[in-house]
């Protein structure tokens, strides 16, 4: 038998079956309860330890019952509980006195419940009523909540609620009520539609009914809501997640009533690095005696969870893209010893900043420069796994973008050129960056390390320590590359072109080094398809290979050779030296001793081809390509300084990659300092008799060269359909019309020079500068930018 007070006809509320009800009890040896579903009758068996253990979990809840006067079952939990809020309220000092009045009356023997013998009852208990409970209490009243809230024994506070007001009234028409429901639809339907328009849409309907009733002979409706205000409350009411995802879309929906996540946590540093793209807030010039300025820099940064310690960030004018994340992601693994050296000036930066490593995890976002197969496949080469944060989430990543905020508080808005507040704003206060910008990007550097060294040695608020003190306390075991020279390789963008005698032709540039072709031809070529071999017995061996390139070095790729045991990456320069390298910057670096000349970047390289092409110029021998590289670069510094920011970002962009940074204008030697982890490289050599021979190096220790060839470079997915490809090549088709038509109309304009000016009375001896309090014209600038 069981040991519950259970009764038949007792009501629980079952999590996976609903309402159901209590019927009886077999006596065997499993002693079931069987309750009756009470919609469709259908009978439940539960033994009375599964349904202890669900009213423990909460998956099943009682329903107190008691009897209605009218002798019909009702629960008790109909009535609310009363609200913290309503403690000293008048509707809990109503219902604690009829509370307290019924259950004296409960105990009372011989109680009876006329009007008569209830009002002398009442006088009689008023002399033990308690002071705080002085509601006036009628016989009529009594009688009602006697017999309508609960039973002996079953008086709960909630049953005496008063529920005056608490039920919605029907004040309107059936024509008036369905009118307001319309009209809070016509509102939810379209972003732009405002509670006024909503108003107005309610009364055109009710003169339109009204208009059609005087025709027809019948009466006006003359009880209908005629303020605003009491559309606006209706429509107020109807505030959910599914009207607003109308309204205002899917994603704002999210953000105004989705609870937000817990943020990623690690226990142990480098096990989770978040890196995100912001654009300063502050404007850049060029390092020169114009001060030309550039805009606004791009910052890619990557910060620990764990301890909040910075592992490394990239400061450029390039967009948002995988040069950055790939720049970043080495100065991630490489030590920062660099600093002490590099930046003298800034204060305990070589006790500060110990930020480096291999991450286990990287946290970013989801766009297509963290998603490209050259980055998945780096990471995987590294042995580090990526994780995608969801689809505009940015508070996901909310470690990464406070850290944003507290960059713009200590650094970026207190420089000349700051961008501090919005356009409006800044507007009124007379404030003009790109007036005021004086500081150029590798002053902005230093300014960056040292504001990380004094960020990492003071007390964070959510570590309640410096983050350099928790890096130090919690850092264990450090993962390391045993070759830093390898992230070269490893690290880049991918392409596959071929490989013949001459090089590889990539890009319209020609990288050759003879030596490294006739050592890696032969045994490539040996496994290519037979039909991609020249048929003349004379004829160059050529194979597609796979190659690596960095973005901003066209000096040079890494060719993936897969022929030889362990498979490396071999490197290939670019043939045209002078064309690659520009002359050095004064000013640009800290130390001449140490300076590298800076080679250009493959973007760099096709603007110059381009500019080419469209002057006429030729690019075939070095001093060509070097005659064009120098006018393009003149243009572009006129430009920088004349034309509006949109139509000058080529130009900011090329002129910004002149500086550098200052990891590519040092020379990497060891400093006076200790030796790091990641400057060792390991060798091994055999025993010999003379103990003189020369050491074998081991083969570099990365995931990259412990998996299998047929992981390296994946394809990046299934290709086109038939449709796809269809559209591809009208695509195309389109693409070489359109340009056709440009040249056309480019040669009608070029065949009209000479006669206009010829036809011109006098021409001009030299242009004359637009001046900087008129705006020019576009054919002005393009004629001055032109001009030899």
């Amino acid at each position: 038998m069981t040991t519950l007070d259970l009764n038949v006809g007792d009501e629980f509320d079952l999590a996976k079956e609903g309402r159901c009800r209590f019927h009886e009890e077999w006596h065997d040896e499993e002693n079931l309860l069987w309750f009756l579903k009470v919609k469709t009758g259908k009978r439940i068996p539960l033994t009375e330890p599964k349904l202890v253990e669900m009213l423990d979990l909460g998956t099943a809840r009682r329903i107190d019952i008691v009897r209605g006067k009218d002798g019909k079952p009702q629960a008790c939990t109909d009535n609310p509980e009363f609200g913290p809020d309503e403690e000293h309220s008048p509707d809990v000092v109503r219902a604690r006195t009829f509370q307290w009045f019924v259950r004296r009356w409960d105990n009372t023997p011989g109680a009876t419940l006329g009007k008569k013998g209830l009002a002398k009852f009442i006088l009689e208990a008023k002399r033990d009523l308690p002071a705080h409970l002085d509601w006036p209490v009628k016989p009529g009243r009594l009688y009602e909540a006697i017999t309508t809230c609960g039973e002996p024994g079953n008086r709960a506070l909630r049953l005496f609620r008063s529920r005056r007001g608490k039920t919605p009234r029907k004040r309107f028409g059936p024509f008036v009520d369905n009118a307001i429901l319309e009209t809070i639809t016509f509102y939810w339907a379209l972003r732009p539609r405002t509670f006024d328009d909503a108003h107005g849409f309610f009364r055109a309907k009710m003169a339109a009914e009204n208009a059609r009733r005087r025709e027809a002979g019948e009466a006006e409706i003359e009880k209908y809501p005629r303020r605003p205000e009491t559309i606006r409350r209706r429509i107020n009411q109807t505030i959910n997640r599914e009207n607003w995802a109308r309204k205002y879309g899917s994603h704002q929906a999210t953000l105004k009533f989705v609870g937000i996540k817990d943020s990623p946590s690690a226990d142990e540093p480098l096990e989770l690095v978040i890196m995100d793209h912001t654009t300063a807030d502050a404007w850049c010039v060029v390092d020169t005696e114009f001060g030309i300025p550039l805009g606004r820099p791009t910052l890619t940064l990557a910060i620990d969870v764990c301890t909040r310690v910075v592992v490394g960030y990239t400061l450029s004018f390039e967009p948002p893209n995988l040069h950055c994340v790939i720049n970043t992601l080495k100065r991630v693994v490489r030590s920062k010893s660099y600093v002490p050296w590099v930046f003298p000036d800034v204060p305990w930066a070589a006790y500060a900043w110990d930020g480096w490593g291999l991450p286990q995890c990287l946290l970013v976002d989801s766009g297509w420069e963290f998603k490209s197969p050259s980055l998945q496949d780096s990471l995987r080469d590294l042995g580090i796994e990526i994780i995608w944060s969801p689809v505009r989430r940015p508070t996901y990543k909310a470690i990464g973008e406070a850290f944003f905020g507290i960059l713009n508080r200590k650094l970026f808005h207190k420089l000349p050129g700051a961008v501090p507040f919005g356009p409006t704003e800044m507007r009124l206060v007379d404030i003009d960056p790109q007036r005021e910008a004086i500081i150029p990007l590798n002053l902005l550097d230093e300014l960056l390390h040292e504001t990380l060294a004094t960020y990492h040695t003071e007390k964070h608020s959510t570590l309640g320590e410096a983050p350099a003190s928790a890096w130090a306390r919690k850092l264990k075991t450090r993962r390391i590359i045993s070759d830093v020279h390898s992230l070269d390789g490893l690290l880049g963008q991918t392409a596959t072109v071929r490989l013949t005698r001459k090089g590889i032709r990539f890009r319209n540039m020609q990288f050759q080094d003879e030596a490294v072709v006739s050592r890696i031809l032969g045994p490539l070529s040996a496994r290519a398809k037979k039909r991609d071999q020249s048929h003349s017995p004379v004829g160059s061996a050529r194979c597609w290979v796979k190659i690596r390139y960095q973005p901003l070095d066209a000096s040079r790729i890494q060719v993936w050779n897969d022929a030889v045991k362990p498979p490396r990456f071999e490197t290939l320069p670019n043939r045209h030296r002078r064309f690659v390298y520009g002359p050095k910057i004064d000013g640009a670096q800290r130390d001449r001793r140490r300076e590298l000349p800076i080679p250009i970047s493959f973007w760099h390289a096709d603007r110059i081809h381009d500019f080419a092409r469209e002057k006429g110029l030729p690019m075939k021998t070095d001093e060509q390509k070097w005659i064009a590289r120098d006018r393009l670069r003149a243009k572009w510094e006129k430009a920088a300084g004349l034309t509006q920011l949109r139509e000058t970002k080529p130009a900011i962009r090329s002129l910004s990659q002149s500086q550098g940074t200052f990891d590519q204008l040092v020379t990497v030697k060891s400093p006076p300092l200790a030796v790091e982890a990641s400057q060792v490289a390991f060798a091994a050599a055999p025993s010999t008799p003379s103990g003189m021979e020369r050491a074998t190096p081991i083969p570099q220790q990365v995931a990259a060269f412990e998996r299998e060839e047929e992981e390296h470079f994946q394809p990046k997915g299934r290709g086109a359909g038939k449709k796809g490809q269809a559209k591809a090549a009208r695509k195309r088709r389109e693409k070489a019309e359109e340009a056709a038509e440009d040249r056309a109309q480019q040669a009608v304009e070029r065949a009209k020079a000479p006669a206009r000016k010829a036809a011109a009375p006098k021409a001009a001896s030299r242009f004359k500068e637009p001046a900087s309090e008129e705006r020019a014209s576009r054919e002005d600038i393009d004629k001055y930018l032109d001009e030899e």
